[in-house]
């Protein structure tokens, strides 16, 4: 009896290592059980998308992966509009700068 349980602690043992290292072959892919959001690229994403978007709704709660999502696409949406503020603010500034000198050497040549 001991030697049946010890052999069969072997085998399970076994079969689990086998497995482990990968020869238990893959699981299978299913396709996800939630449907696609309809947002645009993240370039896109306005606050009207954001504020009519609607997750689906799952045993306790929303749907994570479709949260996590929405979120990652309007922090992308985001950076790149500060980043694009950022520039444009940059380009006035540089253009009032110089502008001022341009008036500042016309005063001058004026005197």
């Amino acid at each position: 009896m001991l030697v049946v349980l010890v052999l069969a602690a072997l085998a399970v043992v076994g079969c689990v290592v086998w497995v482990s290292m990968g020869q238990g072959g893959a699981m299978a892919e299913f396709p996800p059980d939630v449907p696609p959001l309809e947002l645009p690229d993240a370039a896109q994403v306005t606050a009207v998308d954001l504020v009519t978007v609607q997750f689906p709704v799952g045993l306790v709660g929303y749907h994570t992966g479709s949260v996590d999502e929405t979120l990652q696409r309007a922090a992308t949406a985001i950076r790149e509009r500060d980043t694009r503020i950022a520039v444009l603010e940059q380009k006035v500034a540089e253009l009032m700068a110089s502008r001022l000198q341009a008036k500042s050497l016309d005063s001058e040549e004026a005197w």
